[in-house]
């Protein structure tokens, strides 16, 4: 009985610490950091996500140095336009995340709400003060930050509560299996919990974010659902090699690194995306 819960609570900490990274690797969670500039330190944070209605907000945190200025250059990424720019002024910006709401002071700029779901912009910004030279935050590389459709605080945490629970029973699956434990009921719950997570409020989610069920294969390429599909895979696999009275333990070890590769690609990369020269995209219906 003890170690049950210890592997439980084990489990648990490992889907936290995979969850976590995954989460914040991906291309749409918020750019913070700290850059040392002209001499000064200036704190960034940089939105790479939102929410279609609300002004996209980058700004320089508080307190930014004496005599230091800012300004955004920007454009719609896969578009003809032109790059444009605006200044940043000082003011209290709003940041969303999920149903996480943070209100901060600095000195900023908001984008125009794009109104395309998995539309982009592409910017840079730049810092400066009197008579230097402006100097990009992220050098050569452009920022991304992507459109979305408002998702329900409901589907969305139901979404990320099976999938939470699918990796962890997964998981302390390959610990059971480890000890050559009863866990041939554990791999069907892996897979039951993997199917509603990832095939039923997945795609709740991506419709009410891009308008699409399912973007993957065969339809596409988006890789936050094909990686599901390879999850899923080596599950039925296990299941399959453990069928009847047959215990094949290394079945279930494959499973479990793969379920561990999956989690360790970073979420939402390669993921929808609106092309506005064809008025087109990928995993969206515009």
């Amino acid at each position: 009985m003890l170690r049950s819960i210890l592997f439980w609570i084990l489990a648990v900490i490992i889907t936290i610490g995979c969850l976590s990274y995954q989460d914040k690797t991906g291309p749409t969670y918020p750019l913070e950091d700290t850059i040392e500039i002209f001499g000064e330190n200036v704190n960034f944070k940089f939105l790479r996500s939102e929410t279609i209605g609300t002004d996209l907000q980058i700004m320089l945190q508080d307190p930014v140095p004496a005599g230091i200025y800012g300004y955004v250059k920007y454009r719609r990424f896969k578009s003809n336009d032109e790059w444009a720019t605006v200044q940043m002024e000082a003011g209290s910006f709003e940041f969303r995340r999920r149903w996480e709401v943070q209100t901060v002071q600095g000195t900023g700029a908001k984008l125009p709400s794009l109104l395309e779901r998995a539309g982009k912009y592409e910017f840079f910004v730049y810092i400066t003060k009197e008579n230097a030279e402006p100097i990009s935050v992220t050098g050569d590389k452009p920022i991304y930050a992507r459109y979305k459709a408002k998702v329900p605080a409901w589907a969305l945490l139901v979404h990320i509560l099976t999938i939470f629970i699918s990796m962890a029973i997964g998981i302390r699956t390959v610990l059971e299996a480890l000890v050559n434990g009863n866990y041939k009921w554990m791999i069907w719950a892996s897979i039951i919990s993997l199917l509603l997570g990832g095939f039923v409020f997945g795609p709740v989610v991506q419709w009410y974010a891009f308008g699409v069920l399912w973007s993957g294969i065969p339809f596409g390429h988006d890789w936050t659902d094909n990686k599901v599909v390879f999850e899923l895979v080596f599950w039925f696999i296990a299941a399959y090699m453990n069928r009847g009275s047959r215990r094949n333990r290394w079945s279930v070890y494959i499973a479990g690194i793969a379920t561990l590769l999956v989690y360790f690609i970073p979420h939402s990369i390669f993921g929808s995306e609106y092309n506005y020269q064809t008025g087109s995209g990928h995993g969206t219906a515009g």
